[in-house]
């Protein structure tokens, strides 16, 4: 009985995690096209069209396969799988995946470029740190 009640208490805590994590992630959908600032204080997941700037401090932004950005962003991971164009300043990783295509410069303190990724642009490998400033030009 007793290990019963200890596998719910460990159930609904992982439950709640999981909740926390998903409040703390937000989507732009296929259909959705923004333009202008965007910051935020979440990770943010892309499946449409972005122009303007990105600034999400110490979270992480994924580009899906459909998505598209043009614009220069500063956040602490980036993934891509689809088409940025713009500058990138990661206070952590940049991955570009083997179907991305990335024209831009890239400042970061991990950079991985899968074989068949598209990138056109400089590197500028960084000491990590807790915070990355965005220059905009």
């Amino acid at each position: 009985m007793l290990k019963f009640k200890v596998k719910n208490k460990n159930k609904e805590k992982m439950n709640n995690e999981k909740e926390t994590s998903k409040q703390n992630l937000s989507r732009i959908g296929q259909s959705l096209s923004l333009k202008g600032e965007l910051s935020g204080n979440e990770d943010l997941v892309v499946n449409g069209r972005l122009h303007g700037e990105i600034d999400l401090g110490n979270h992480n932004l994924t580009v899906e396969r459909e998505g598209k950005i043009e614009a220069n962003i500063r956040a602490k991971n980036i993934t891509i799988h689809g088409e940025i164009k713009g500058n990138i300043f990661a206070s952590g990783k940049v991955l570009i995946t083997k179907d991305a295509q990335m024209v831009g410069d890239i400042s970061a303190s991990r950079i991985s470029i899968m074989d068949g990724a598209q990138f056109k642009g400089s590197v500028k490998m960084e000491k990590p740190s807790g915070s990355v400033t965005l220059n905009k030009t």
